[in-house]
């Protein structure tokens, strides 16, 4: 398991260099960078291929690197041309991730448009996964459907990954508290885990069982990065320091 600093809400404000030393000062195995969200960190579809080649190696020349690129895109609407537009645009993400070295993109199903059958919408939200897969695979790219909004609930999540049935496109798991059953998380992470291919956490000291999700991801042998979404503020570097810290003691008290 390796941490990531994640630039939605701690480090939005922070131009890469600073994001880049912060990183590298805590720990911090890789960064996600949040696009579409006016953050100062420049991995942005606007950018040039120089600008590109120039982050890639300076995250090279830190021993960092970028795990994730956090796109808005969204296919669960019901007319064809809207999903249309999100793919043409999300192809453009995955030559953007290719460009600075980042192995995946993450996406959304997110909300069920009233009047819009479920079923039906899973549909579109796979459909449109599969077809971002196979553009994705030449490129060495992951497309990964984020559980959130309604697509948090697992069935809908997994049913679209499925539909995709592509080896390109996975799950970036959410940590919510909607998946604990019981009070326990693994029922839920059963049955989503051999899809799993990014993992978002949020506010280590939430009621959510991090200890007992770390324990199921050594037990998988989960090797991928998890990354800190989290809100900055005033004192965001603290934040970051206090948040590997508390990461690094979790995932060791964590019992397999």
């Amino acid at each position: 398991m390796k941490l990531s600093l994640l630039t939605f809400g701690l480090a939005s404000e922070w131009p890469l260099d600073k994001i880049i030393e912060v990183a590298k000062a805590n720990g911090y195995a890789a960064i996600e960078f949040r696009a579409e969200a006016n953050h100062k960190h420049g991995v942005e579809l606007e950018s040039t291929s120089a600008q590109r080649k120039d982050i890639r190696n300076r995250l090279e020349d830190a021993y960092l690197v970028a795990c994730c690129i956090g796109t808005s895109s969204r296919f669960e609407s019901p007319d064809r041309a809207e999903r249309n537009k999100q793919i043409e645009r999300t192809r453009r993400y995955v030559e953007l991730a290719r460009e600075v070295d980042a192995p995946r993109i993450r996406v959304f199903g997110n909300v069920i448009p009233d009047g819009v059958d479920r079923e039906e919408c899973v549909k579109y939200v796979g459909e449109s996964l599969r077809i971002l897969g196979e553009f994705a695979e030449p490129f060495g790219v992951d497309v990964n459907l984020e559980m959130h909004g309604q697509f948090n609930f697992w069935k809908y999540a997994l049913r679209a990954v499925e539909i995709a049935d592509h080896p390109r496109v996975g799950i970036v798991y959410n940590c919510d508290m909607p998946d604990l059953v019981g009070g326990s998380v693994s029922a839920t992470y059963s049955y989503v885990q051999p899809r799993i291919r990014h993992i978002h956490m949020h506010d280590l000291t939430d009621p959510f069982p991090y200890r007992e999700l770390f324990g199921l991801l050594k037990q998988d042998r989960y090797a991928g990065y998890l990354s800190s979404e989290v809100q900055g503020g005033p004192g965001a570097e603290r934040i970051a320091a206090y948040y590997a810290a508390l990461f690094r003691e979790l995932v060791a008290r964590a019992a397999t």
